[in-house]
């Protein structure tokens, strides 16, 4: 009976320390479809490490610097750097997503304007535009294409639906 209260001691004690030892990494990572290339995890300065990069429009985390810390995945408003958690005692961790995105000059971008004769002035545009490419001109809201990362914010904040995407690529 004696050795049976050892095993099971050892048993209660072991498998929960196996478990332990196993490391539950958390990584974070960038989810290409889901990213817009609004730079806001880039420009917050937020990042500890300054591990986060634009490549060809798309966040990139360089795995060499991240600290796994989270900041980024709190910045995006966009929900695209996600934190996955990686269970495995012997795995070698990649972190790093390599995106397979053409070359950047390939890359090409709808473009958004302003119907000025519909715009009514109401700045929603403004307030929602993630990367300020909206300005008030004459009561009126304008679009500096060089800003612009197309994401379509705008167009979807419009209450008159002023603001549209045009045949035009930058």
């Amino acid at each position: 009976m004696k050795k049976i209260y050892s095993i099971i001691i050892v048993l209660l004690i072991a498998i929960p320390l196996i478990i332990f030892a196993q490391s539950a990494t958390k990584v974070f990572e960038v989810d290409a479809s889901k990213c817009i290339g609004c730079t806001i995890c880039v420009r917050s300065g937020k990042c500890p490490t300054d591990a986060i990069e634009m490549i060809n429009g798309k966040a990139v985390i360089d795995a060499s610097k991240c600290i796994d810390c989270g900041i980024c995945a709190e910045q995006c408003p966009f929900g695209a750097i996600n934190e996955i958690e990686i269970v495995d005692s012997t795995a070698q961790i990649e972190k790093e997503i390599v995106l397979e995105v053409a070359d950047s000059s390939e890359v090409k971008q709808s473009m958004y304007v302003v119907d000025a004769e519909s715009c009514i002035g109401c700045k929603i545009c403004v307030r929602k535009c993630p990367v300020g490419a909206i300005t008030m001109k004459d009561g009126k809201a304008v679009i500096d294409t060089a800003k612009c990362i197309s994401c379509g914010i705008c167009a979807d904040a419009c209450p008159v639906k002023a603001i549209h995407k045009t045949d035009n690529k930058k």
